[in-house]
């Protein structure tokens, strides 16, 4: 676990779950990205995932991702995220790497990636949310292979960071400009269209 010296309740927390810590480091760090490429050169495992401070673990769609991990056939294995509250979740995140040109398509919280590809292309720093988005969007455009499964493993709560929404969006457009090049102009007009009809599609339902 990487900490990045914890103000708040963090450090009482994992000192009250020790036996499920087999190492920890606190110290400054320069973001959450930094923070996160210490962590994969600690790892020893062969997947990597990676859950921040507010999120949660949900055990039973574990068996079928461990049996996919075992196999170890796919550098990136990605399972389905619940926004909110586990009851009644406010949204459900599933992956969709086809989509990535267009959208931010796969959840951080629920997908395992691969140690010896972070450790090839690690976590652009630079970036202050959007550097996950930057990771799997390269992972894609590159040919490295995704599995979707369709099994529950996260809850994640909105907030932190990412909840600088304009700050999200153009670092976002920043990742796109960079590594679509000339397919940019295009993926934002499917992306727009895409948009409108979906505000449209919404707003007859209501």
């Amino acid at each position: 676990m990487v900490d990045g010296v914890s103000t708040d309740s963090t450090m009482v927390a994992i000192h009250a779950r020790g036996e499920l810590v087999d190492r920890l480091v606190s110290e400054p760090d320069s973001g959450i990205y930094n923070a996160m490429n210490k962590a994969v050169g600690l790892a020893r495992g062969r997947y990597i995932l990676f859950i921040n401070g507010d999120d949660v673990l949900l055990p039973d769609g574990f068996e079928n991702v461990m049996k996919v991990l075992a196999l170890g056939h796919d550098d990136i294995i990605c399972s389905t995220t619940l926004v909110g509250d586990f009851a009644a979740p406010v949204e459900t995140l599933v992956a969709k790497p086809w989509r990535l040109p267009f959208f931010n398509s796969i959840p951080h919280p629920s997908s395992f990636v691969r140690r010896e590809l972070l450790m090839r292309s690690p976590f652009r720093e630079d970036l202050r949310i959007a550097s996950d988005y930057d990771f799997f969007l390269r992972a894609f455009m590159a040919g490295y292979s995704f599995r979707v499964l369709p099994v529950i493993t996260a809850l994640h709560h909105r907030g932190g960071a990412s909840g600088d929404v304009q700050r999200s969006l153009e670092e976002l457009d920043t990742v796109r400009r960079q590594w679509l090049g000339w397919r940019y102009p295009l993926v934002n007009v499917v992306a727009a269209v895409y948009r409108q009809l979906k505000r449209s599609i919404v707003g007859r339902s209501t």
